[in-house]
């Protein structure tokens, strides 16, 4: 997608034409996705990394492999939905918390029940969701839960407060770092401890965005 593609799908405010639009400038369909996103579960849980920062990164490098229906694998993308409460969830259980892969998959699969775009057309970035997720499945919450649920939204508006802060146009990278961040944070005032890595600068992916926030991005290198 080129500069001018970039400012004429800011017209495309519907969400099925925009869809397919934006789809089309990047030479791909709604069918790559759907092909592509079996692939991605089986690659989260053959992973023993147990710092979700390095977790998430190890399987971004993997899926570079798998994916085909392009040169690069792109740096945004549905997945990431599914991705973020996963690797929580996944790094939960490598650190020996008592998570199963069920919960993973559970977390998965919840992740992609939010739309591709979702930032820009639900108010809510798919990524900054996942820790909603992410808590709803520590908690055993369901819609019947009281102080359970609320936790679930509470850690969900802190995300996408935190994401909406950063600002700029969708990047999923720092959305899913931002994600990934505070749920280390706050799962901390739950006693799960998990590791932290140093984030500041941490992008390697910023050349492939060309839309990238540069230095109002806290992750691009300086």
């Amino acid at each position: 997608m080129d500069a001018e593609q970039f400012e004429l799908s800011k017209s495309f405010n519907y969400y099925d034409e925009f869809m397919e639009k934006v789809l089309e400038f990047d030479n791909l369909t709604m069918d790559d996705y759907a092909e592509f996103m079996p692939k991605v579960l089986p690659v989260i849980l053959a992973k023993g990394e147990k710092d979700p920062i390095l977790l998430f990164e190890e399987i971004i490098d993997d899926l570079k492999g798998i994916w085909t229906a392009s040169e690069e694998l792109p740096f945004h993308g549905p997945w990431h939905h599914g991705i973020a409460p996963a690797v929580v969830i996944m790094s939960l259980k490598n650190n020996g918390y008592d998570f199963t892969e069920n919960d993973v998959k559970e977390a998965f699969i919840r992740g992609l029940k939010i739309p591709a775009g979702g930032c820009g057309f639900c108010g809510t970035c798919g990524a900054g969701s996942g820790l909603g997720i992410a808590i709803s499945i520590v908690e055993q919450s369901t819609p019947f839960h009281d102080k359970e649920r609320s936790k679930a939204f509470s850690a969900v508006i802190k995300a996408n407060e935190r994401i909406g802060k950063l600002g700029g146009p969708r990047c999923c990278r720092l959305s899913t770092y931002t994600m990934i961040d505070q749920s280390i944070k706050i799962l901390a005032d739950y006693e799960y401890h998990l590791p932290r890595q140093k984030l500041i600068g941490r992008c390697d992916v910023h050349s492939l965005n060309a839309q990238c926030h540069g230095n109002r991005c806290p992750y691009f290198p300086k």
